[in-house]
């Protein structure tokens, strides 16, 4: 049986994957090279395993909320012709709202 809930290192393990395969959707689709500074990385570690009870799909919707949709919306605002490395180097919550501080 698959327990309901994850330990820290199984958290992470599920962070790299997912980040990895946003960083190679993008690499595809923009030709962006993303980081996940270690800010950033640790920031979204401490929001995920503050919830004991996550599953894997929870963890999913979590990194949606937290990263995903945030660093869309940063995308969009910059010029769309921009490639190369881009580092997401904190992510913040606003007024309930997530949101991303990149560097490239």
């Amino acid at each position: 049986m698959v327990p309901n809930h994850h330990d820290r290192a199984a958290i992470e393990q599920i962070v790299d994957l997912l980040v990895g395969r946003l960083a190679a959707r993008l690499r595809t689709e923009q030709g962006i090279d993303l980081t996940l500074g270690p800010r950033a990385r640790a920031r979204l570690l401490v929001e995920l395993t503050t919830d004991q009870h996550l599953d894997d799909h929870s963890i999913g919707s979590a990194l949606e909320d937290i990263l995903i949709a945030p660093l869309d919306q940063a995308l969009s605002t910059h010029d769309p012709t921009r490639s190369g490395t881009l580092t997401v180097t904190d992510v913040a919550r606003e007024y309930g709202t997530w949101t991303v501080s990149l560097r490239g």
